[in-house]
């Protein structure tokens, strides 16, 4: 099978292909072509899509599409079986994980990658141990004593400060910047222009009443394995001790984590979200986006908040909460309802008034 028929301008992957890859069950025609992947609305013939619902499903018969990975359980009406087909699967979008990951390996030859080595115009300190199999690309700086693992790539223009540590399998993208004695753990992955370990935002004003005087931080910060980050997020150092990022962790981009704060494991943050200093984030918990969280808070595990809230205040664990100020999903469900029936309560108000 070759999965990178799957690539706009290439035709030798077909649905029969599909279906040995996602373990599937075919319907239709086996040996119907893909030449795409698109979504259903958006498809053309020759594309791959894939069917998760009901509402979608409703829509196949008269879809554009030539290939659907579509759930087991899922009626599709009548189409034309002879000149399309269907991969029935568990899980469609699952199935369609699977395939775009194939998709992302049959192609990385053609991304714009550096391959294994030392890029000429790369500035390594003679300090620094780099394990092997790693590529590191053009005008990437390796700063002393700083420590890569196996598999590592760095894109152009990253620079890792002394004392840094990459695990294994790890992949920074360009102009990524990781400041002194910050560890990453292995397969991590942070997209373009990450900062991991700036200084901490944190000022006094000085006695003398001549302006602000900036509070050091001292810290660093300590990224567990299997991490992912968006392009533009800024995680700061801690003050004294460390920032942690768990486990699992999924960071959108233009994030931006306060000094000493910690997350847990398979925390999700998404775009545009801003943590303050020193809150803990517990396990499983997500966030949505546009979010501002305040400084020294407790959020538990497996909760959740709804995007564009402000939270002020500690959330127990399993608590869904949104709103601005944010609260318990419930009262702030109740308080929308009130507010949507003001105008209606005004109009009232102005009659009892004024009956005239």
């Amino acid at each position: 099978m070759n999965i990178a028929g799957l690539l706009e301008g290439l035709s030798t992957a077909t649905a029969r292909d599909l279906a040995t890859l996602v373990s599937g069950e075919l319907e239709g025609s086996g040996d119907v072509q893909i030449s795409g992947v698109e979504a259903l609305g958006d498809s053309s013939t020759g594309d791959l899509t894939f069917i998760g619902d009901a509402r979608h499903a409703k829509q196949w018969s008269e879809a554009a599409a030539s290939v659907a990975l579509v759930n087991r359980d899922l009626d599709l009406g009548d189409w034309d079986e002879s000149t399309r087909a269907v991969v029935r699967v568990d899980d469609a979008d699952q199935a369609m994980i699977a395939v775009l990951e194939a998709i992302e390996t049959a192609t990385m030859e053609l991304a714009d990658r550096p391959e294994s080595g030392i890029h000429p115009s790369a500035v390594i300190d003679g300090t620094a141990e780099i394990a092997e199999g790693v590529a590191i690309g053009p005008g990437v700086v390796v700063g002393p004593r700083v420590g890569i693992g196996p598999g590592v790539v760095l894109d152009a223009g990253v620079r890792l400060y002394a004392d840094s540590t990459i695990g294994g399998d790890s992949h920074l993208h360009a102009n990524v910047a990781i400041r002194e004695r910050c560890i990453l753990g292995e397969r991590v992955i942070l997209h373009a222009g990450v900062v991991v370990g700036s200084d901490g935002f944190g000022y006094r004003p000085a006695p003398d009443g001549s302006g602000l005087r900036k509070i050091p931080h001292l810290g660093h910060v300590e990224i567990g394995n299997d991490v992912e980050i968006g392009a533009n997020t800024c995680i700061d150092r801690g003050k004294f001790g460390a920032t942690t990022v768990g486990d699992g962790c999924k960071i959108d981009n233009l994030c931006q984590i306060g000094h000493n704060c910690r997350l847990g494991r398979c925390v999700v943050i998404s775009g545009l979200t801003g943590i303050a200093g020193s809150t803990t984030i517990g396990d499983g918990t997500l966030i949505g986006g546009g979010c501002g969280v305040a400084d020294h808070l407790k959020i538990g595990a497996g909760c959740q908040i709804g995007a564009r809230s402000g939270l002020m205040n500690d959330i127990p664990d399993g608590e869904t909460w949104a709103g601005f100020p944010a609260k318990e999903i419930r009262q702030a469900l109740k308080e929308q309802a009130v507010i949507r029936r003001l105008p209606e309560w005004s109009r009232k108000l102005r009659d009892l008034c004024d009956p005239s």
